[in-house]
């Protein structure tokens, strides 16, 4: 084996281009590249073909991939028998195996039935340590075979082998060991010759195996070293010609910290077979214009920390190293993106192409990365993110796994809202935004929550009730719209509910077929089944729910074949158990995860990638996010039995190494800037952000090497303020930069003094006079005339978001429930057990016993309020009229009901009792100033007030009713240009300190009252923060206006 070295990948893919342009293959020979990653595999393509201007025909195997084929073409076993040894067809075996028998130390987990769902995941577990064992411990199973240990992973490894025979890799290998070695070149291998290209370590079965296949066909062995000199302490040097410095061993700390990886490859090196000899090396001496320059050349010269005297000098505007500190990780890369601004605008040379930004997470930095570098506000850079998401089929996978997780869940409304945000529906499946809002209106008036039907509900170990169920939900929705407005009777255990138009009933209707749909196969999956049968059910639900005609139908074919190949898993280990839906789902994404690779890297623009797969590659830029100390470098997280965790050997593997040897790569492979940020985490947004324990090693070996002139910390960290908008960032002669011209506007915004809105005012006049005004309205527009006119003239609204997206069991009945329902009752004069059985049917209530309290509740305050218009009514027949008055142009209409022979009663299921005092004033006054003669002259109002008990307003007859009238109606036609001094209740509060002889109180009072009333969005949007009696004039007017409203309603106004 031809070895050649370099620091530089860049040097190597010379070495390699020269060789084949100087020594071709045949024109139908296929040059075999074995490297690590698929990024490698991009960038030497790419490379190559710049060298070499023609460039094809090549293959860019895996190291082990490359290992099976060459074992292939020796005839070394069946290669299908082979396979039976891959991670994701072993556990199927592996899961059979502990099905017909577990190992007595298994049988506390597994319970005394195996559950297959923990079968399957251990097995899952103890594929890949087997596999593992197969790779860095072929000696031990070797053992195993051959001897008798009772341990009990032996006992399972021998009726694995028992079962699928010696065709295991490491047996494989062991048996063409002696016909490689014997250097027979007439051997039939389908590679001409083999390159290991850019190889940072092996297994030591992989090296052994390369080292004696080299000698039948060449082969060279291209490694990047961060060093010329020997990192092992132990003295086999010579076998490589390698001159050893001895002061080496006191080198450079940063490279003995993060270079165990190096120095394990070298000694694996040392130790593998003698064929193994250098060829030539290619290192290059980094520049040391640069503090990043002379980082890279002391590691290449493996140098020591330097005297105080003889540290090097570093310019002080150098920021070819920097590190920043964030509070989060959006903040991260909103930093990001400005660092990377600043490097294209310093340098024009700079591509985005030529800059990589790694993370150590990809999944938790992906989606701020492209909100932020997807924005069309800001300078578009552009970018590429490495992961599944960049898939144009990736939405479809995660619609189908959502199908999935909703099919094994409660069927919580929050699900289902979920699910109708997918895009990969058939088209009768799929809804728009409005469409999703007015869906969840709908829910929301039906009571859904959660369970598709008692049955359901029963099922998951809850009592069957149907109440807040999806089926009952949509029994009232439908009932709703075949029901006349506003009709509560009772059908068959059902209230109708929602106020549907036709185009709501088309939309519910398309929601109701898809729910039929998940809640027919959610019946046909809830039970365990095999394998088989559960890959038909999941190709007909994908056929009920996904057309096969539109932008998706190649990815259903994808999803079709990955379930094929779950079968073939199954059917291949002879797996014949019954597995539930969580199970399947779980083994069903990893057949799609490893059938749906990342998109292709270095496309386009900036690249957004794990650490792994381009830590070898070099360019001018890197950038490393997320390098906190939680999450970087990862810890060791192999299971409590795994053998090899608590006797590593030499070559072994692990995150934590592997971790900080990727941080050690891409040290090496920047050849410009390399910036580095972190964050606190995002669970604690109190907390500090603190670095890697690498960053922090970094920082001080800088500081041991190099000093900068007038700062005491060649590196130390640039603190980020919390908001990208911060003052900071726009102060000249800052070290911060934005290139954000949005924050810009809003630094500036914050920078101003504040100061108060002005009064909102409709200076214009109004080119239409209203000539017709209900009751309801002018009842609006005099309690809260800002409101209104906010809502109505200016078409400015603040109500909450009414998303109804409930998470948990309803647990009690809110108060705008409760007089809802309670109305209706009233409405009806339900009483008894035709009362009970109304509000049984009410999804207002919760379930069981908090229901039934509040339903009694509720039936005796109805019952009292019924009780309090016996004793107020006559025996006449109850009437409703429309009653209409004109008053100067203006036709003020009302529908009045409970009017009798002397009185009007008016029952009304609420202890609010102003706004609805104020409301039968008004209905009071247009029954006196109407000419109509048959009219009542009193009114009695009969509201809630305990369960025994209702209380009673009187309001006696009114000479002037015409005039007070008039006055409202004018208030109201005024308040439409610019809103009139009144309030709601503090206009109440001061009307009722007037008529009770307490006026030096009155206006202090109702100042208190608005102050109260801090959750009143509108009056701080017309009034400011001051409030509206900040303003003299309109204060002035307060009182006299609230008077004239109030004090004859208080006049006129009894208690009973």
């Amino acid at each position: 084996m031809e070895l050649i070295r370099s620091n530089r990948t860049e040097q190597l893919a010379d070495a390699l281009a020269s060789l084949v342009r100087d020594e071709p293959l045949g024109a139908f020979d296929s040059e075999a590249i074995v490297v690590q990653s698929r990024g490698m595999e991009r960038w030497l393509t790419l490379a190559l073909a710049s060298r070499l201007g023609v460039w094809s025909n090549p293959s860019f195997p895996f190291p082990r991939t490359a290992i099976e084929r060459v074992l292939d073409d020796l005839d070394l076993g069946p290669t299908e028998r082979s396979k039976a040894y891959d991670p994701a067809r072993l556990k199927w075996t592996i899961a059979e195996l502990l099905h017909e028998e577990a190992p007595p130390m298994l049988h506390e987990y597994l319970g005394q039935t195996a559950d297959p769902d923990r079968v399957l995941r251990l097995s899952s577990s103890l594929s890949v340590m087997f596999d593992g064992y197969v790779v860095y411990r072929p000696e031990m199973l070797h053992g195993w075979i051959a001897g008798s240990q009772s341990q009990w992973q032996a006992e399972l490894w021998r009726r694995i082998a028992n079962r699928l025979g010696p065709h295991d890799l490491a047996s494989r290998i062991k048996r063409a060991g002696a016909t490689l070695r014997s250097g027979d070149e007439a051997l039939e291998i389908r590679f001409k010759r083999l390159h290991l290209f850019s190889l940072e370590t092996l297994p030591p079965l992989f090296l052994d195996f390369f080292a004696a296949l080299s000698r039948s066909i060449r082969t060279h062995l291209y490694l990047l070293t961060p060093t010329t000199e020997y990192l092992s302490n132990v003295d086999k040097a010579g076998q490589l010609s390698l001159a050893i410095d001895p002061l080496a061993r006191d080198g450079h700390p940063l490279l003995m910290s993060l270079g165990s990886l190096a120095r394990d490859f070298q000694e694996l090196l040392l130790e593998a077979d003698s064929n193994v000899r250098r060829d030539e090396d290619l290192f290059t001496l980094p520049s040391r214009a640069t503090l990043l320059g002379s980082l890279q050349a002391d590691i290449l010269e493996f140098r020591g920390p330097p005297e105080s005297a003889d540290k090097t000098s570093i310019t002080a505007s150098d920021d070819s190293i920097a590190v920043h500190a964030c509070a989060s990780p959006m903040r991260e890369v909103l930093v990001l993106h400005d660092i990377i601004c600043g490097a294209l605008e310093d340098d024009p040379t700079l591509r985005p192409e030529d800059i990589v930004v790694m993370a150590r997470d990809l999944d938790a930095y992906a989606p701020a990365f492209r909100a932020v570098f997807g924005q069309t506000d800001v300078t578009r850079i552009p970018y590429e993110v490495h992961d599944r998401k960049t898939r144009d089929d990736a939405g479809f996978y995660d619609d189908f796994l959502s199908v999935l997780e909703v099919l094994e869940s409660r069927f919580s409304v929050l699900d289902v809202v979920r699910l109708m945000d997918a895009q990969s529906w058939r088209e009768d499946f799929r809804f728009s935004s409005n469409e999703r809002a007015r869906l969840t209106d709908l829910l929301q008036a039906a009571g859904i929550r959660w369970g598709i039907d008692a049955k359901h509900r029963e099922e998951l170990g809850f009592p069957p009730e149907s109440l807040h169920t999806w089926r009952a939900g949509f029994g009232r929705l439908f009932l709703g719209f075949a029901s006349m407005p506003n009709n509560a009777e009772v059908f068959n255990g059902l209230l109708p509910r929602g106020e549907l138009s036709l185009e709501d009933v088309e939309l519910l209707a398309r929601l109701s077929r898809l729910c039929n749909v998940l809640f027919d196969f959610r019946e046909r999956m809830h039970r365990p089944a095999k394998v088989s049968i559960w890959v038909d059910l999941l190709g007909q639900l994908s056929s009920s729910l996904f057309a096969e005609e539109d932008d998706d139908s190649g990815a259903v074919r994808v999803l079709r074949s990955s379930l094929e190949d779950l079968r073939q898993l199954a059917d291949a280990s002879g797996y014949g158990g019954a597995i539930p839906l969580r199970t399947i789902r779980r083994e069903l994404a990893g057949v799609v995860l490893r059938g749906t690779p990342p998109a292709g890297f270095l496309r386009r623009g900036v690249t957004l990638s794990e650490l792994v797969p381009l830590r070898s590659i070099p360019f001018r830029m890197v950038c490393l996010i997320g390098m906190s100390g939680e999450s970087f470098p990862r810890a060791d997280d192999r299971p409590s039995f795994d053998l090899t965790r608590d006797k590593p050997r030499l070559g072994d593997r692990s995150k934590r190494h592997d971790d900080r040897h990727s941080f050690l790569q891409a040290i090496l492979c920047a050849r410009d800037r390399l910036a580095i940020t972190y964050s606190a985490p995002v669970t604690s947004a109190r907390s500090a952000a603190t670095p890697s324990t690498v960053v922090c090693e970094l920082e001080d070996t800088l500081n041991r090497y190099y000093h900068r002139g007038g700062s005491e910390s060649v590196l130390a960290p640039i603190e980020h303020p919390l908001h990208a908008f911060d003052q900071a960032y726009f102060t000249e002669g800052n070290f911060l930069s934005s290139f954000s011209e949005r924050h810009l506007r809003i630094a500036r915004t914050m920078a101003q003094p504040p100061s108060e809105p002005r009064p909102v005012e409709l200076r214009a006049e109004l080119k239409t006079r209203e000539n017709r005004v209900s009751i309801a309205e002018l009842a609006k527009w005099i309690w809260h005339p800002a409101r209104e006119f906010i809502q109505r003239r200016l078409g400015t609204r603040f109500d909450e978001s009414t998303l109804y997206e409930p998470t948990r069991a309803l647990t009690e009945l809110g108060n705008l429930d409760a007089f809802r329902v309670g109305n209706d009752a009233l409405e009806r004069s339900l009483i008894g057990e035709e009362l009970r059985g109304f509000l049984r049917a009410a999804p207002e209530f919760p379930e069981g016993s908090w229901g039934e309290i509040g339903r009694n509740q509720l039936a005796r305050e109805v019952e009292a309020l019924l009780e309090g218009r016996e004793t107020s009514a006559r025996p006449a027949e109850e009437r409703t009229r429309a009653v209409t008055v004109d008053l100067d142009g203006i036709t003020v209409e009302g529908r009045l009901d409970g009017l009798y022979t002397d009185r009007r009663v008016k029952l009304r299921f609420s202890k609010v009792r102003t706004k609805t005092e104020l409301t039968t004033w008004l209905e009071h006054l247009l029954m006196q100033a109407s000419d109509e003669p048959d009219l009542p002259r009193t009114t009695e109002l009969v509201l809630r007030a305990t369960d025994r008990r209702a209380d009673v307003v009187c309001f006696a007859p009114v000479d002037d009713a015409r005039t007070l009238l008039e006055h409202l109606v004018k208030l109201y036609e005024a308040s439409q240009a610019n809103p009139v001094p009144l309030l709601g209740q503090p206009s109440w509060v001061f009307a009722d300190h007037m008529i009770h002889d307490k006026a030096g109180q009155a206006l202090e009072k109702a100042k208190k009252k608005q102050r109260e009333q801090t959750w009143d969005r509108y009056a701080r949007f017309a009034w400011g923060k001051a409030g509206p009696f900040a303003n003299e004039r309109w204060a002035e007017r307060f009182g006299p206006t609230s008077s004239s409203v109030y004090e004859p309603l208080f006049r006129h106004r009894s208690l009973r």
